[in-house]
């Protein structure tokens, strides 16, 4: 369907058709009504010396005018000032509550909302105790006091918001606002589960009325929304964290066992050099199995990536392997997404490299106008475009596993550019990105493109 070809729906917008009543309205007032006794006033005046009935007439314009102003303008007006003011509160409100809701947030949120109502005090709780208060006696509800009124408890369990008043004994043997003796109780509901309430309190329950009752559930809404939104992308970045060290986890057995035997065959013929090897073995695999959600500096990829390259040049020779590194030193201390440099080099030996001719990589990194780039070159064999087209669909169907030449397996270089691609949105978002360019028979050039300043995730709480 075109989007762009308007459609007639079948409904009533309710909007419009009292707009064009209004303009019908208006029009009858201005040339009908005005002009009608604009015609009387002068006959009025050519008829009757007597200025009564004039000056009545006048008066008489005068106040049209007047109504026309104020039923036709000043709404129109009233509207627009009442819409700004709505979206600065609610614009106010989630500069607090944006991150959930806080302690310092619902402070916050309770200084805002409560100059907006005739509540005198208000307070926002968990359900199990009050997050925080503010208003005439909020010294008696302070943080951490634990919840006790019934209604609070009511609303939690059923999710309704609700008012109630108290008599002196209650309120005295409970602390909560000594001198307001009744209230509303709106509940934060998130995927229709009930978080917490909002509270208004009033010095007796005939200051309670609709309106206040109509702000206390519409600023509960409002807040609800903005913590289920909060939650959802809470929820992602715990997904995304958790499949971060899934993938970190997936140590490959047959690289470990073919590094170790190749150290193993070198211990009596060149100890050196085992000594060497198995230095970067250890460091290798201590970072790979180090935290994956902090932002690491360029030059510890870099490092990762040489231990790698030591590892297969040792199992391959040197002639067989060769790696050019180009660096920029402007950019060696900049923070890029852990593990993101060896999966492109481990692509490289997997996929690119040649029965018998050797391999050769080119690994330079600089910065650009809008971030950092990363390129990793070789002149291997190459991809077809269908191949280079279905790169990162995670669920694409992969060939049948098998061992490379390092002695890993064989699992599709998509898998691990997936990989690196979900890194670096995790940090970066999805401006950033990576771009494939290759030529069967030539060579792969795989560039990755860091935007921006990074985003540092929070820690993740239990």
């Amino acid at each position: 369907m075109d989007l762009r070809t308007p459609r007639w729906s079948g409904r009533w917008n309710s909007t419009k058709v009292f707009r064009s009543v209004q303009r019908i309205v208006q029009g009858l007032l201005l040339f009908v009504c005005v002009p009608l006794l604009l015609v009387l006033l002068a006959w009025d005046m050519s008829g009757n010396p007597n200025p009564v009935p004039s000056i009545v007439v006048i008066a008489g314009i005068v106040m049209l005018c007047f109504f026309f102003s104020y039923v036709f303008v000043v709404p129109d007006d009233l509207t627009s000032t009442s819409t700004d003011r709505t979206l600065s509160i609610a614009s106010k409100i989630f500069m607090y509550t944006r991150n959930g809701l806080t302690p310092e947030a619902a402070l916050g949120a309770s200084k805002i909302i409560l100059a907006e109502t005739f509540a005198s005090a208000i307070c926002f709780t968990d359900g199990k105790q009050v997050l925080a208060s503010w208003g005439e006696d909020s010294k008696h509800c302070p943080a951490g006091t634990a919840v006790t009124l019934e209604t609070t408890l009511s609303v939690m369990r059923t999710g309704e918001p609700s008012a109630f008043a108290r008599d002196g004994g209650l309120f005295s043997r409970e602390h909560y606002f000594p001198r307001l003796r009744a209230g509303i109780v709106a509940p934060l509901t998130v995927r229709g589960r009930s978080v917490g309430t909002l509270e208004l309190y009033y010095p007796r329950y005939s200051n309670l009325d609709m309106r206040q009752m109509a702000l206390a559930k519409g600023f509960a809404d409002l807040i609800s929304t903005q913590l289920a939104s909060f939650e959802l992308e809470r929820q992602d970045e715990l997904t995304a964290r958790v499949e971060l060290r899934a993938l970190q986890s997936q140590v490959d057995p047959h690289f470990l066992f073919n590094t170790i035997g190749t150290i193993v065959s070198l211990v009596r013929t060149e100890p050196e050099k085992a000594r060497s090897l198995l230095i970067d073995f250890s460091n290798y695999y201590r970072q790979t199995l180090s935290d994956s959600e902090t932002l690491t500096t360029l030059e510890r990829e870099l490092a990762q990536g040489t231990r790698y390259i030591n590892l297969m040049q040792a199992r391959y020779g040197d002639g067989r392997l060769r790696v050019d590194v180009e660096v920029d030193d402007d950019v060696r201390d900049s923070l890029v997404p852990p593990f993101i440099l060896q999966p492109l080099l481990e692509n490289c030996i997997k996929h690119a490299q040649r029965e018998t001719e050797p391999l050769s990589i080119r690994l330079m990194a600089y910065e650009t106008d809008d971030g950092i780039e990363i390129r990793v070159e070789d002149d291997g064999i190459g991809m077809s475009a269908e191949v280079r087209a279905h790169l990162f669909e995670q669920h694409r169907i992969e060939e049948p596993e098998s061992l490379t030449a390092d002695g890993s397996i064989k699992r599709g270089c998509g898998l691990a550019l997936t990989n690196v691609l979900q890194r670096i949105h995790f940090f970066f978002g999805d401006e950033s990105g990576i771009r494939v360019d290759s030529q069967e028979g030539v060579g792969t050039v795989v560039t990755v493109e860091l935007v921006g300043e990074p985003h540092e995730p929070a820690p993740m709480t239990a």
